[in-house]
């Protein structure tokens, strides 16, 4: 079954051998609870698809930064990636960074992708096999991008859409650290959040691995802003922020963009302007 840029591990099993099918592993680590539970063992035939460290802005002082169109083209093309593919990605904590990935292929204009329901917890909960390795890249992608839609914004775009009314920033931090009561986990951070945002904890939205159904995350968007904006989502370092994009996407909003830079940016910029509550 597949549901607005979601796929069940039933589906994918039984989609497991087509053609222009490739699955993609996205795992990162979480670096504010390096004790969570991760699942371990690879879905068969799976990608490692390495935002921190191989497809990423190498020349970046903030983490995880989204490398330029021409980066990103070639190093989707040495994973095999075509035009015609179809994409599924997971992590091993459930939804934790694969919709970081569906974003990077998004902001690229590259539509083919979904991300797998409660990643892979719920596909071996379902009793479906895994192996220990990685597939090789087969490197013969002929994948180029099309339209860079520039869905990742800086910190200059964000201090421009403070005072904005028709942009709404949004924190998927917890509320802890978004009040700056507690202590950021990055050495030389501010504590605090942005001002004018407001806290939409990424934790909120998800429900054993897997987002909230589309009824309820538009409940849930549409009471913390009544009336349409465009978005900018923010976090630690643009890796939780995509989850509250791609939640947003679902519950029918089509102006999102998330702060590339997020926390790790914007904290350790005595220039910039924070808050706290």
């Amino acid at each position: 079954m597949n549901h607005h840029f979601q796929v069940d591990c039933d589906w994918l099993n039984a989609h497991l051998n087509d053609s222009n099918l490739l699955v993609l592993d996205a795992s990162m680590d979480n670096p504010i609870n390096k004790s969570s539970i991760e699942a371990k063992g690879v879905i068969p035939g799976a990608l490692r698809f390495d935002f921190s460290n191989n497809i990423v802005d190498t020349n970046a002082s903030s983490p995880n930064m989204m490398p330029s169109a021409t980066i990103f083209e070639e190093k989707v093309k040495q994973l095999g990636v075509k035009h015609n593919s179809y994409l599924v990605v997971y992590d091993k904590q459930g939804l934790f960074s694969a919709a970081r990935a569906w974003f990077m292929f998004k902001t690229m204009g590259f539509d083919n992708v979904a991300i797998l329901r409660g990643g892979l917890p719920a596909w071996q909960a379902q009793g479906y096999e895994t192996v220990d390795n990685y597939q090789e890249p087969s490197g013969d992608g002929d994948f180029v991008v099309t339209q860079d839609k520039q869905l990742f914004v800086d910190k200059h775009y964000v201090l421009n859409a403070i005072n904005n009314d028709d942009i709404q920033i949004v924190d998927a931090r917890g509320y802890g650290r978004f009040s700056g009561q507690e202590t950021e986990p990055r050495l030389g951070m501010r504590s605090g959040h942005i001002p004018n945002s407001l806290n939409l904890h990424y934790a909120s939205l998800i429900k054993q691995g897997a987002l909230l159904d589309e009824n309820e995350l538009k409940r849930i968007f549409n009471e913390l802003v009544p009336a349409p904006k465009e978005f900018i989502f923010s976090c630690g370092s643009g890796v939780t922020a995509c989850i509250l994009a791609l939640a947003a996407d679902i519950a029918g909003f089509e102006q999102v963009k998330v702060y590339d830079g997020s926390w790790s940016e914007w904290g350790k910029d005595k220039l910039l302007p924070i808050d706290t509550v």
